[in-house]
């Protein structure tokens, strides 16, 4: 008998020991080759130091340090896992606090109150990236679908309303950020009920409230006028609904309500931004198979969603006049690779580059950067590429087969910011953009800070990104750091072989695929994941049902 728990024992610990080494390669792979993108722009850079000659050398160093840490962290959330809560006086008085009738409304009020310091420090809101582009080109008489249209027309109709009513630019902007901050403050309200009503554990629950609170950038997205932000607000929301329906199936497929719930969920997810739809669709089959006992009503569902997407895409963008998106969008890694190739002198031929002119020609190619797509982008002859879809492709495989270093490169330059911690590529810029300032169609929103204090602060966060400077807290305000958080979430729900686990977290990683896909790293596309990182802690963590 002693001699079997010896073996069981053993062969726990080897499997941990595995694990810890995969994880280990993982990270290490992650940090070098971020770190020689970073300093080099290129992970096939050759250093003068024999220790770290070469990408596969400096990773080999780093192997030890990064097994030793994913060994730790395995060991430490097993231990979380079996430690059972002493239920002392200040659990119980959050216990009894969340079981107050006003408790839902009175966390809504306190994350609203989180969101006041961002506000007062960066009145009337950060109207920045696309909003002043989507009121100016809708109001000049271009209707497009580019960026969505249904938030598009929240935009216009309150600008339209405030103007109608004597009232500045200044003053419609005021208006949509305390809208979206109620909006926000609500969703942030219904994280901390379902981490309740899931009965996680009660520091995750206090945690979640400190995190949405203080994490400085939930105020400033609380504020920004992107669509990023209520996306990433629906994109949780979404999350939840596909975790219920996976644990609790029965429950959630025995009537309308709540099946309801996620289609309007879902919807408003693709409705929001392109990503969402095609998040769904990446979802779906895993859902389908998962869920095969009840495929009838979540086909039902999956069809009422795609339903919806064509009828925006089609009838109803005909009926109010609106042009279609570029599908130019979703090519930045073709732009990207054969951009640094030109760039760098690589191997493409003549009668290859008689295929890509027409599309891409020199000059554009010559613009190419590597952390943005845009400079190519805006130059790219989409017409031109639908007409000879096929043949461009091939030939961009061809030249990818010669060129693969430079094609890796490319790609990577362009993502890296998203998985390494260390990257310094835009944030979240503290500002407001006036463009057009002469053109009376366009909104001109001034930033008119009521609080000095707090303005200073949140420039120095976002604008000048001060943090980087330091350790530890880096890692906690990168990109980098969530998407290692979803990487290390998946590895431990593996090693614990509780594999069901992964269908919760799938439209975590078909989110990011879809952003890796992107012109560029940002900040406001991986939001969404740094907004999930409750759930994240609290699927490792909670035993599978």
């Amino acid at each position: 008998m002693k001699d079997r728990i010896l073996t069981i024992d053993k062969r726990k610990w080897i499997r941990l020991g595995i694990f810890s080494l995969g994880g280990g390669i993982l990270f290490a792979a992650f940090d070098r080759c971020g770190y020689m993108l970073k300093n080099y722009g290129s992970i096939w850079a050759v250093s003068e130091n024999p220790w770290h000659r070469t990408i596969w050398m400096r990773i080999l160093c780093r192997l030890p340090a990064y097994t030793l840490a994913v060994l730790l962290l395995l060991l430490a959330v097993q231990w979380l896992r079996t430690r059972k809560e002493t239920g002392g006086r200040i659990a119980q008085a959050w216990q009894e606090m969340t079981k107050r009738r006003y408790w839902f409304f009175l966390m809504w009020t306190i994350y609203f109150i989180s969101f006041l310091p961002a506000f007062l420090g960066g009145f009337p809101g950060l109207f920045a990236a696309d909003a002043p582009n989507q009121i100016g080109w809708t109001f000049s008489g271009w209707l497009t679908a580019h960026h969505p249209l249904l938030h598009t027309g929240i935009l216009c109709g309150i600008f339209s309303a405030v103007r109608a009513l004597g009232g500045s630019d200044n003053l419609a902007a005021a208006v949509y950020t305390i809208l979206q901050m109620l909006a926000m403050s609500g969703i942030f309200a219904w994280i901390s009920r379902f981490l309740n009503r899931e009965h996680a554990p009660v520091w995750l629950q206090a945690g979640t409230v400190l995190f949405l609170c203080l994490f400085p950038f939930h105020g400033m997205m609380a504020i920004y006028t992107t669509k990023d932000t209520l996306f990433a607000g629906i994109f949780v929301l979404s999350i939840m609904q596909v975790w219920r329906m996976c644990v609790h199936p029965e429950e959630y497929f025995s009537g309308w309500r709540r099946l309801l719930c996620g289609g309007i969920c879902f919807s408003l997810l693709l409705l929001f931004r392109n990503n969402g739809f095609h998040t769904i669709i990446l979802c779906a089959p895993f859902l389908l198979f998962f869920l095969r006992k009840y495929w009838k009503k979540l086909l039902l569902l999956l069809a009422g969603i795609f339903l919806v997407y064509q009828a925006y895409n089609g009838p109803f963008l005909k009926m109010i006049g609106a042009e279609e998106g570029n599908p130019r969008e979703a090519l930045s890694v073709i732009m990207q690779t054969l951009g640094r190739t030109y760039a760098a002198g690589g191997d493409i031929r003549p009668e290859e580059m008689d295929v890509i002119r027409p599309v891409l020609d020199e000059e554009t190619l010559a613009l190419y950067t590597p952390d943005l797509s845009d400079s190519i982008k805006n130059y790219f002859h989409t017409e031109a590429f639908q007409e000879n879809a096929g043949e461009f492709l091939e030939t961009w495989l061809q030249i990818g087969l010669r060129n693969k270093k430079i094609y890796a490169d490319a790609f990577l330059n362009t993502t890296y910011a998203f998985w390494y911690p260390g990257a310094e590529n835009e944030y979240l810029e503290f500002v407001c953009f006036d463009i057009e300032e002469g053109n009376p169609d366009y909104p001109h929103v001034h930033m008119e800070p009521v609080s000095e204090l707090f303005n200073r602060y949140f420039t120095a966060v976002g604008t000048e990104a001060v943090f980087r400077q330091i350790p530890v807290l880096r890692e906690i305000l990168s990109m980098g750091g969530y998407f290692w958080l979803m990487v290390f979430a998946a590895l431990y729900v593996i090693y614990r072989k509780e594999y069901r686990k992964l269908l919760w977290m799938l439209p975590l990683w078909t989110y990011m695929a879809t952003n890796l896909l992107g012109p560029a790293a940002l900040l406001r596309y991986a939001y969404p994941i740094m907004l999930a990182a409750p759930l994240l802690l609290f699927w490792m963590l909670e035993k599978q049902q």
